[in-house]
């Protein structure tokens, strides 16, 4: 009786999944496949965000402050690397708690505008641009830093859940496991901030939204769409970071053009379909309004910013890349080991070594076989396909062709760089997958099959072409022998396992076996981006500390002016989040007030006017600032130089110091460091 029922049951189980998810006449997906699983990762969300759970690495100072275990930490470990999140980000979000969330940040003499750099929660309008930093106005710390943490990760899922089953309404499941799967890929992992992550979220809404005012013939969910892709764009652009934005505009901007000149299967003409695009240019008018005045009124920041030494307005040549970005850009089955090989021999570290998973890139010549047949049974092209194509032709010449850097500057293509640039790469393969799954299953729906084998070989066989590359490129740079040195035989042979997988991925959406692709897809990424960064109970928050405390009581008693005497980042740290006034910290664009009490002639200018970490090293007489890197301003501090004399009170120090113009106020022991307060006697 088992045997007979057991066949039944499934298609039972077929039937009403065929039920659930058929689509509604106009070709969109029904309410219930697009509300039930996005009910789901609300809920989720909702429960991380209850437990205070984020994937914050700021525990990396945890052993310089506690002995023992951190009971925050719940699984994997702190990245030091990720110093963007734990050292910057987080410093500064607890110092605009501490001085409950100010507009402009009072801890730089002069301050600092807290609504354009590092994503900073305020009681300024512009904050409703950002609902991942609601949290803080109504959330205690732990759980405010875990929806800032989680939400624009989950805009990613959402938004690429909807793009696909727009595009595959009968495959909620596929879409999922695509989605979760883009989320995990080792580049956002690696480059975990709101400002990675929203711009992928905003290309997908813009393509769904496209795809759902041309087909719907009912306008409110074409407005709501319009209305969520209008907040997104806003929330993108607020975090002014150009070189993750102008690779997904290209794509979006591409797979929109396409699917106007798609005529249909109302075949309306031409101007009809621009004119059902109404929601999204009405979202696009919308945002644009929203941020010129919001660019007008903090204009002279972006300006400070814009002006700095570094970066300054960086401009990349077209054409420069070679064979290592090649290997950087298709050597996702080894971004399992960026940890251990700390990026190299592809990068200097590892986010600019990381990149994403891209079936779909290898999934060119399915789309070129696609349009062929095409044209030879319909002579009808495919307009979104051939845009596709274009889009990844210019960004691969961006890499790899000189000579038109005028046009690449039209497309403000040289404002990124060649390792920002494989956000492009991994959009543009998300969606081709989708593209072409969609297409393949249009054919069986026909009865047309699903196409040559030769093609699905061809797109195979290039694909481990790229693995061969990517191992030659190792061996050329570094040897392989030497790459392989420490790694244990498990290690090796997960790596072998993931190539393997990701071929089948390859191979599986070349033949139209979308969810079998899915699914090893959502594997491997899991496999290689889950454990980048660690499962921790909220933030480290150091104004819980007694030095943090004692810095406050001193400050109350004496109010002045701090500078933190660094051997490691706890000195600025433990300032910029005590909210008192510094001399300590990540600058955007410099505050002219702080820099002409340190440098008032100007002369060190060239070596202060960046973005970048302001710290300061015992020396001997006025402030003599240098660049270790690029990005780090390292001053010197003499207690009876003029400078100090005149504008700073206390130095807090984890090294003792020498001197008659500074006097110990005060020794904490934190743990296994000690760390002192004095006072400059004037």
């Amino acid at each position: 009786m088992t045997n007979t029922l057991a066949p039944d049951a499934r298609r039972t189980f077929r039937d009403r999944y065929r039920r659930w998810t058929t689509p509604r006449p106009d070709g969109l997906p029904n309410r219930a496949v697009v509300g039930v699983p996005l009910g789901i990762l609300g809920a989720v969300l909702v429960a991380l965000v209850a437990l205070g759970l984020t994937g914050s690495s700021t525990g990396v100072v945890y052993d310089l402050i506690r002995q023992g275990e951190d009971p925050a930490l719940i699984a994997g470990e702190p990245e030091p690397i990720r110093s963007d999140e734990w050292f910057v980000q987080t410093s500064w979000v607890i110092s605009q708690v501490e001085q409950d969330l100010p507009p402009r940040n009072e801890t730089f003499p002069g301050g600092m505008d807290a609504t354009v750099q590092n994503d900073l929660p305020t009681t300024d309008w512009s904050t409703l641009l950002r609902p991942h930093l609601w949290g803080f106005f109504f959330l205690p710390l732990d759980q405010a830093m875990a929806l800032k943490w989680w939400l624009p990760g989950f805009a990613v899922i959402a938004a690429g859940y909807l793009l696909s089953v727009v595009l595959m309404p009968r495959r909620p499941a596929t879409a999922a496991a695509l989605s979760v799967g883009f989320f995990f890929a080792p580049f956002f992992q690696w480059w975990y901030l709101s400002t990675t992550l929203y711009p992928a979220a905003w290309a997908f809404l813009v393509m769904a939204t496209a795809v759902w005012c041309l087909r719907s013939r009912r306008r409110r969910g074409a407005w709501v769409l319009a209305a969520v892709t209008a907040w997104t764009t806003a929330a993108m652009a607020v975090g002014v970071y150009v070189p993750f934005i102008v690779p997904v505009v290209l794509v979006s901007a591409a797979f929109v053009i396409g699917a106007v000149l798609t005529p249909g299967d109302e075949s309306l003409p031409f101007r009809r379909r621009v004119g059902r695009l109404g929601p999204l240019f009405a979202a696009g008018g919308a945002a644009a309004v929203v941020m010129v005045v919001w660019l007008i009124t903090r204009l002279s920041t972006i300006e400070g910013f814009t002006s700095t030494v570094y970066p300054g307005e960086r401009l990349q040549k077209v054409g420069e890349g070679g064979w290592s970005e090649l290997a950087q850009l298709f050597g996702g089955f080894l971004s399992f080991d960026l940890g251990r090989t700390a990026g190299k021999p592809f990068a200097m570290n590892m986010p600019e070594a990381s990149t994403f998973f891209l079936p779909g890139v290898f999934l060119v010549f399915v789309m070129a076989w696609l349009l062929i047949e095409r044209w030879r049974a319909e002579r009808r092209a495919d307009p979104v396909s051939i845009a596709l194509l274009a889009v990844g032709a210019v960004m691969l010449a961006f890499l790899f062709v000189p000579g038109w850097d005028a046009i690449a500057h039209l497309l403000f293509l040289d404002r990124t760089t060649s390792s920002r640039l494989r956000i492009g790469f991994g959009v543009l393969s998300f969606v081709m997958v989708l593209v072409v799954g969609a297409a393949l299953d249009g054919r069986r729906s026909r009865g047309a099959g699903r196409g040559p084998w030769w093609v699905s070989v061809g797109a195979l066989l290039v694909a481990a072409a790229s693995i061969g590359m990517v191992i030659w490129r190792v061996h050329r740079t570094g040897g392989l022998a030497a790459y392989l040195d420490g790694i244990s035989g498990a290690e090796a042979g997960l790596g072998v396992a993931l190539a393997l997988l990701f071929l089948f991925s390859v191979l599986a959406f070349a033949r139209g076996g979308v969810t079998a692709g899915a699914v090893a897809l959502l594997t491997v990424s899991i496999v290689s981006g889950l454990g980048v960064n660690p499962l921790y109970r909220g933030v480290l928050d150091l104004r819980e500390t007694a030095t943090v405390q004692a810095v406050q009581q001193r400050d109350e008693q004496e109010p002045g002016t701090w500078v933190g005497i660094t051997s490691s980042s706890l000195p600025t740290m433990m300032l910029v989040e005590s909210g008192v006034t510094a001399l300590n910290g990540f600058q955007g664009a410099p505050s002219a007030e702080m820099w002409a009490q340190i440098d008032p002639t100007g002369a060190a200018e060239e070596e202060w006017n960046r973005l970048g970490m302001v710290s300061w090293v015992l020396g001997s007489g006025d402030p003599a600032p240098r660049n270790p890197y690029p990005d780090q301003v390292q001053m010197t501090f003499d207690a009876c130089a003029p400078f100090a004399q005149e504008y700073v009170t206390w130095v807090l120090s984890e090294t003792p110091i020498d001197s008659a113009c500074a006097t110990l106020s005060d020794t904490v022991q934190e743990g296994p460091t000690t760390m002192r307060i004095y006072e400059v006697q004037k």
